[in-house]
């Protein structure tokens, strides 16, 4: 497994296609695969999920890219303030006021 230092989207006027260039690092030495995509759509996709990742490596024997990602945790400020909004419900549900002119109609004319 390599890692990759950076990526590249590339159009090539010659071939009229779109490519994505690895720049991949690896025991002292730097070297740089071209691999063609579809379209500028999937060269977007692609350096977006690098750019989101934590970290990313190529695998020479296989041809795999993958890309790692760390999730965050939510903070305890987060968690207490759902469980305030939690809270705040009395069971009273909410009546939109077109709802509640329906009801007063509907007690008046009982």
């Amino acid at each position: 497994m390599l890692a990759i230092q950076g990526l590249k989207c590339i159009y090539d006027t010659g071939a009229r296609g779109w490519a994505i260039e690895l720049v991949l690092g690896g025991e002292g030495d730097e070297a740089v695969r071209r691999f063609d995509v579809d379209g500028a759509d999937d060269a977007e996709m692609l350096i977006e999920a690098f750019d989101d990742s934590t970290s990313a490596t190529f695998d020479p024997a296989t041809g795999e890219i993958v890309f790692a990602y760390e999730y965050a945790e939510l903070d305890e400020d987060e968690e207490d303030e759902d469980e305030e909004d939690e809270g705040d419900e009395d069971g009273e549900e909410e009546v939109s006021e077109d709802e509640t002119a329906e009801n007063e109609e509907k007690k008046v004319h009982a």
